[in-house]
């Protein structure tokens, strides 16, 4: 775990995409087949063998034990916190000349994982109180933050996989496939040692990453080459995976998280399937032939008990998009013409709940515009062009598929809290909670971190500083005077803000100097959005 945590030292002090894989793979290469697995189990922010399983250490524990390791007071605790915005490097951080120093594998770290996995709660805090006063405070930095699961070292899952590949000598492409066949990049990576990545084999119900779609910016960049488009309307659900084999249904959303106890009708719908199936598609909720806003979806998502209510007044349907995996074969490298056609056979004329998109040829783009038009019109958010014959690629944007959305809105609002951002925005304060007026107040209706430059950011940063009203840990509440221009894909009703609503997926777009809070929208305007979405 020593060598492991210097590793992911140099990996984070490089911006260098190569270097970092590289770092990787010299490490991965002088490892044996045991450590091998445990380190790219560790890169990849899994603490345990099974890579279905997680390991419940919450930050309250984390918390307790460090103090009773240091000897620090809650306050420094938090004040650190505040200012390095990572638990495992604050953690590491307070721990300097506080340990013994000794030695850590890669296997007894692993051990120390298990032994925390079967730990009742209250023995973790004392186990984790043990490892905080034995070993290096480097190491117990990066064994803290496998736990959290996210290293924040700029180390990418799709980069570990070329590393491994580069380790082994081998391409990066059979690497890609088998993680994706098998879910397990440990097992991967041992295979590529090997030479057997051939012999893995397509697995079901371990969610793969989905296919995303790279955003149009404008229509004259799309490229009409031999073959051409086809065209599909972009609805407004949650994207979704379908796993389906012996009357077995799982169903994993774009987090990767377990979602078939949320949608019943599905899961009944798909044990009719005679086939061993992996779907991509959109859940939607559906009334009268069309899909119906997210805010009506929304009344379903994350309950953890659903009543005869919510299966009546908020039915849902699974939109097809496209077909990853049929009785034992992966489909991922045909042509999407061909996973088309099987997607068809499979689905099309059974009907709701189990329907297919809509697909067409773009003739031209000319007639792009109107198609736009009339996606809007059925209430969709626009389109998703796939070009002809292109694969499936998990996980990445290649411009093999495109998205042509355009905001719902834009709003003029007013900054009134700011929070810490992490990793290399630590220290400046990067995400902007934001309100519109109302009467003589600011009602917030939102929060955004995306859209300004650095620089932009660091003078920001001097100002809200400047204007602070008060702090609650990593947050400041400010006065509300300055004025962001932002954009969003929709308004839903919202308990959590005073104003009673919340926009969806909000974007920066430009700081409005030019404006003075007085200047900013009103609630009317976002009720009158709203009201106007629902139509």
């Amino acid at each position: 775990m020593d060598r492991f945590a210097e590793v992911c030292h140099q990996v984070a002090q490089t911006n260098s995409r190569k270097r970092k894989i590289a770092f990787v793979a010299d490490y991965l290469r002088s490892l044996d087949d045991q450590d091998l697995q445990r380190a790219v189990r560790f890169f990849s922010g899994q603490p345990l063998a099974n890579p279905d399983a997680r390991l419940a250490v919450g930050h309250s524990k984390l918390r307790e034990a460090v103090l009773a390791a240091s000897g620090w007071d809650l306050e420094t605790l938090r004040l650190c916190f505040r200012e390095v915005g990572d638990t495992g490097e604050t953690i590491g951080l307070l721990l300097h000349g506080k340990t013994a120093n000794q030695p850590l594998s890669l296997a007894e770290a692993e051990q120390l994982y298990e032994e925390l996995d079967r730990a009742r709660p209250a023995a973790k805090v004392s186990l984790l109180t043990t490892i905080f006063s034995r070993y290096q405070p480097c190491a117990i930095q990066y064994f803290v933050k496998v736990i959290t699961g996210n290293l924040r070292i700029g180390l990418q899952e799709k980069m570990v996989e070329e590393a491994i590949a580069l380790a082994h000598g081998v391409a990066h492409a059979p690497v890609r496939q088998a993680s994706n066949r098998c879910g397990d990049l440990a097992r991967v990576a041992l295979a590529a040692r090997r030479g057997e990545l051939h012999q893995i084999e397509a697995t079901l119900f371990h969610p793969m990453e989905f296919m995303l779609a790279k955003p149009l910016e404008e229509v004259r960049e799309l490229e009409m080459e031999t073959g051409g488009w086809l065209v599909e309307e972009k609805y407004d659900g949650i994207r979704a995976q379908v796993h389906l084999s012996h009357n077995r249904v799982q169903i994993f959303s774009r987090g990767m998280e377990d979602i078939t106890a949320s949608y019943p009708e599905l899961t009944a719908a798909f044990r009719y399937l005679p086939e061993s199936l992996i779907l991509d598609g959109e859940i939607l909720a559906w009334k009268d032939g069309r899909a119906l806003n997210f805010t009506v979806l929304q009344q379903r998502l994350a309950r953890k008990k659903l009543t005869d209510a919510h299966l009546s007044e908020i039915p849902v349907v699974f939109m097809a998009y496209d077909i990853l995996y049929r009785n034992g074969e992966l489909l991922l490298d045909h042509p999407l013409e061909q996973r088309r056609a099987l997607l068809e056979r499979t689905l099309c004329g059974r009907g709701a709940p189990l329907l297919v998109s809509g697909q067409e040829r773009l003739e031209s783009l000319e007639a792009l515009e109107s198609r736009f038009q009339l996606a809007r019109e059925h209430g969709n958010e626009g389109l998703v062009l796939k070009r002809a014959a292109s694969l499936y690629e998990p996980g990445r944007r290649t411009g093999q598929w495109v998205k042509v959305k355009r905001p719902y809105a834009t709003l003029d609002v007013v900054i009134t809290a700011a929070e810490q951002g992490h990793g290399r925005r630590a220290t400046m304060l990067s995400d902007y909670t934001f309100a519109v007026r109302c009467q003589d107040q600011f009602l917030n209706v939102g929060k955004a971190y995306s859209g300004l430059t650095d620089e932009e950011i660091r003078e920001l940063t001097k100002l809200l500083r400047a204007s602070a009203l008060a702090r609650y840990g990593r947050v400041l509440l400010v006065k509300p005077e300055i004025v962001l221009e932002v954009a969003f894909d929709g308004i839903q009703k919202s308990p959590r803000h005073k104003s009673g609503f919340a926009l969806r997926f909000p974007r920066i777009l430009r700081w409005r100097r030019d404006k003075k809070p007085d200047q900013a929208d009103d609630l009317e305007r976002v009720i009158h959005l709203y009201e106007a979405s629902l139509r």
